[in-house]
């Protein structure tokens, strides 16, 4: 039977440009200044707006320091040289500095199709998978990419999303599988894929669709890689979120989060704080109409919770520059 938990409030980001749309949250691992540190994107700094940062949250201090981006970052990921990162902005691939603010381009456009812009992604050996959105969330034109950071080249892995969203890869001796959440159709697909993660062998679902209480957003795999925990983005009029674990071998609900005040959950990450696996929740706002916010006056605000889990999960490697 499932153990429920009820988060608690962590911090506000402080505006509503900030609490609009953050997402993809990740212990920094090589931040030159030092700290324990939560780094996120703000995606889109409002509905009408086409920019964005990439944030530095002090777990300790709950100072947020917000770093501007030129376009909207679906997501970064840490490379091998202190503070910059590889981040995917509108439909590009870009290295940002997160001491000097410096901005530079990689010269990788995914697309050109305005219709789209970089979604969530993740970092693993050899380079980094992620997705791309339609912006209207109704058609199939999105896909999964994979650059591969030796050969600074990116090809396509599964073409035919609406939402490509959370992701976990876990590798074997002879290929690998990846865990790939599409939001709109609410589909939490199993991947098998070749080791050079090329192509797709075979495909299946971990849960049926019908099944989820919302929209699957972001998500976090267990330190033993036996279970992902999946954040639900609810556009209805209703006041609190929710999250999920799921066990990968048959779908099973293992655990549940509620989310007080806040539906629109976007994305976790584990923490250890003195000593306990804690998991940090961000929501959004994005564009909540005045009824709604005074059901979840907490929508944009970042939650933590405790966990069922004694170890933290490997992080993810730092892409090669």
């Amino acid at each position: 039977m499932k153990t429920q938990y009820r988060a608690e409030h962590f911090f506000d980001p402080g505006s509503e440009e900030l609490r609009y749309l953050p997402e993809g949250p990740r212990v920094m691992q090589n931040y030159p200044r030092g700290g324990f540190v939560l780094g996120w994107v703000a995606i889109q700094h409002g509905k009408d707006r086409t920019d964005g940062s990439i944030n530095l949250l002090d777990l300790e201090t709950g100072r947020n320091t917000s770093v501007p981006v030129a376009g909207r970052p679906g997501f970064f990921a840490e490379t091998t040289v202190p503070g910059v990162v590889l981040a995917g902005i509108d439909r590009r691939l870009a290295l940002v500095d997160l001491v000097t603010g410096r901005l530079e381009e990689t010269g990788i456009e995914v697309t050109s199709d305005e219709r789209v812009i970089i979604n969530d992604g993740l970092a693993v050996d050899g380079g980094v998978l992620f997705g791309t959105k339609h912006l209207e969330f109704n058609l199939p034109i999105a896909a999964l990419y994979f650059y591969n950071s030796g050969a600074r080249t990116c090809h396509t892995l599964i073409p035919g999303q609406v939402c490509s969203n959370g992701k976990y890869l876990r590798r074997d001796a002879t290929g690998a599988t990846l865990i790939d959440i599409d939001s709109t159709p609410k589909t939490i697909g199993r991947y098998q894929l070749d080791a050079t993660l090329e192509r797709v062998i075979e495909q299946s679902l971990v849960v049926p669709p019908e099944s989820l209480p919302a929209y699957p957003d972001g998500l976090r795999h267990s330190f033993d890689g036996e279970s992902v925990v999946v954040a639900f983005y609810n556009p209805e009029s209703i006041s609190d979120g929710v999250a999920q674990q799921f066990r990968l071998s048959d779908g099973a609900v293992l655990n549940e989060w509620i989310i007080p005040g806040s539906p629109r959950v976007t994305c976790p990450e584990f923490v250890k704080i003195d000593g306990k696996v804690k998991i940090v929740f961000t929501t959004a706002t994005e564009g909540m109409p005045v009824g709604m916010r005074e059901l979840a006056p907490d929508a944009g605000h970042f939650f933590i919770a405790d966990t069922p889990f004694t170890e933290l999960p490997e992080a993810p490697p730092l892409v090669m520059l």
